[in-house]
């Protein structure tokens, strides 16, 4: 029948049934009954759900704790399989009777059972400032709590049997750590917060333990000289390692010569949740013979000068990358830093992502430095296929209509954008800085598919919002608007929220605040910004809110 959609069926037509010798009791096929779309539906369910899922039959019971236990936030759903957590509050202090009971009661473990549950986990984070539980008087793990675990488990038993992505966190001795290594881990994340001995240790210790390792990343803010020998060492025999991220001012020459080395790497970037001390032994100056063979993704340290004789010293490495990341610290007057965009658009065509931390550091203040002109993105327009573009610099970048139109000549398919949203406000600068609101029309006009887009307003600046909350362009799928230290403009958190709101078509967030790569002088006022923007957010909530149901309105009219 014309206008009416074929119902759907998984029963067999009754005649195919029969003429197939199949009894017609068996035409009924259960879709939930086949593994693995079961296991593809079960994928999606929350833990609650999954718990559930668990108590309804054998078949669906495996793979409901399959899913369950795949992806671990915590150890203690392990320990609790073993032991009372409550004997663990008073593990570390100096009372033998403590000790001797919860190694008594772990002498008469199930291990059978621990192993049903531990062979399930695949992914698993362990912070040893995470809480058990909110209401319980377990404060944080005990460093011998483990320790205790692997002393009673039976040899030959590994603990996690097939972990193979593991994070980590610590602010005291990290070789707790070493039971849950073995071959079968390909991913390791580690945040190392405590002493340099402690960090030497653990280095030394990973020797042998994990060497198919494929993607690494280190956070801490110990400087690489105190541990360059370990880390380099160690770096060396991981040669399945595809993915390395480190602390800036990591690539001292010693561990950039074990980096180098690694057949497979294709990423090697920078991670800022720590930065550790300024090195100039670090500033990239050149590269081994034959180095980073596969490399794509290329973060490192370097002025823009260095950095621009580097690409022209190394023009195949360079041909082939598709981002480049450089933190520079220093040396980054305009001239240089428009000479190496200047280059990347000339001789690194390919690139999608390209970021550009010129903060200067406090160290280097002495140099002064001067606002980065719109050639600074004019210099990257050859590169056609460009789908992430961040500059961090001190100074803002201010930007009209005539350059988000030629921004998008140029970059089609750009999606993340974040320009300069959080200049150091402590160095002499024009009272006007900063964009006008009304250039976000600009983008939504041309940059609809736009995800994040990061920008600094100018304070005064008095917008106001006409009313229409559905303009002719907006933003499809804007998730993020960062607006760094910028204040509301105007101080109009209502109009400056419903304007954001016209704009968009989903809600996003508003970030507001300092990141990792803010070296500047911190200012009284932000904290005032920040309060401004969160009541802002409640505009654009409510705003949002308003919008969706007149839209809805106005398709029901329309059936």
């Amino acid at each position: 029948m014309a206008g009416k959609k074929r119902r759907t069926s998984t029963t067999i037509k009754l005649s195919e049934a029969n003429e197939a010798g199949v009894s017609t009791k068996m035409a009924r096929v259960d879709p939930l009954a086949i593994p693995e779309l079961l296991v593809n539906i079960l994928s999606f369910a929350s833990n609650s759900t999954l718990a559930s899922c668990a108590v309804v039959c054998k078949p669906w019971s495996r793979v409901a704790l399959d899913e369950l236990w795949r992806n671990l936030d915590s150890v203690f759903p392990l320990l609790e399989l073993v032991v009372d957590m409550e004997m663990l509050r008073d593990l570390d202090s100096p009372t033998p009777t403590v000790s001797q009971r919860l190694s008594s009661k772990l002498s008469r473990v199930d291990w059978s059972r621990f192993q049903v549950y531990a062979g399930r986990v695949r992914r698993l984070s362990y912070d040893d400032e995470d809480l058990y539980r909110d209401d319980s008087t377990v404060p944080r793990l005990p460093s011998k709590a483990i320790a205790m675990l692997c002393f009673h488990r039976p040899s030959g038993i590994a603990l996690l049997p097939n972990l193979e992505t593991l994070k980590w966190s610590s602010s005291r001795s990290a070789t707790a750590i070493l039971p849950f290594l073995s071959p079968q881990v390909t991913s390791l994340e580690v945040e190392l917060t405590g002493k340099v001995q402690a960090v030497n240790d653990f280095f030394y210790a990973l020797a042998g333990r994990i060497p198919n390792l494929e993607s690494f990343t280190l956070k801490t803010a110990i400087r690489a000289l105190d541990i360059e020998d370990s880390l380099q060492r160690v770096i060396s025999t991981w040669t399945s390692l595809e993915t390395l991220k480190v602390p800036p001012y990591y690539l001292r020459p010693s561990i950039l010569g074990a980096v180098a080395s690694l057949p497979n790497l294709t990423t090697l970037e920078q991670d800022y949740t720590h930065c550790p001390p300024y090195d100039m032994a670090t500033m990239l100056q050149e590269l081994p013979p034959d180095a980073l063979p596969k490399l794509e993704n290329f973060g490192f340290n370097g002025n823009p000068a260095s950095a621009t004789q580097l690409a022209q010293t190394y023009p195949d490495l360079f041909a082939r990358l598709n981002a480049i990341h450089l933190n520079a610290a220093d040396g980054i007057n305009d001239v240089e830093v428009l000479e190496f965009v200047g280059h990347l658009g000339i001789s690194c065509l390919q690139l999608t992502y390209v970021s550009l931390n010129l903060c200067l550091s406090p160290i280097f203040r002495r140099e002064g430095v001067n606002p980065l002109p719109v050639g600074v993105l004019e210099g990257l327009f050859p590169c056609r296929g460009l789908k992430m573009l961040e500059i961090g610099h001190p100074f803002p970048l201010t930007l009209n209509e005539t350059d988000v139109e030629r921004m998008a000549t140029a970059w089609p398919n750009l999606t993340v954008f974040n320009a300069n949203d959080e200049p150091d406000l402590s160095l002499p600068m024009r009272g006007d800085i900063g964009n006008s609101l009304s250039v976000l029309q600009a983008f939504a006009k041309h940059f609809p598919m736009m995800a994040e887009l990061g920008l600094f307003f100018a304070q005064d600046e008095v917008p106001t919002f006409s009313g229409d909350l559905y303009p002719e362009f907006e933003f499809h799928r804007l998730e993020g608007l960062c607006v760094g230290v910028s204040a509301v403009p105007g101080g109009k958190l209502h109009d400056v929220g419903f304007l954001i709101a016209s704009l968009c078509k989903v809600e996003p967030e508003i970030r507001s605040g300092v990141s990792n790569w803010y070296v500047g002088l911190d200012r009284p006022e932000w904290e005032e910004h920040e309060r401004q923007w969160e009541e802002t957010s409640k505009f654009l909530e409510f705003a949002m809110r308003t919008k969706d149901a007149g839209r809805a309105r106005i398709e029901g009219m329309g059936q």
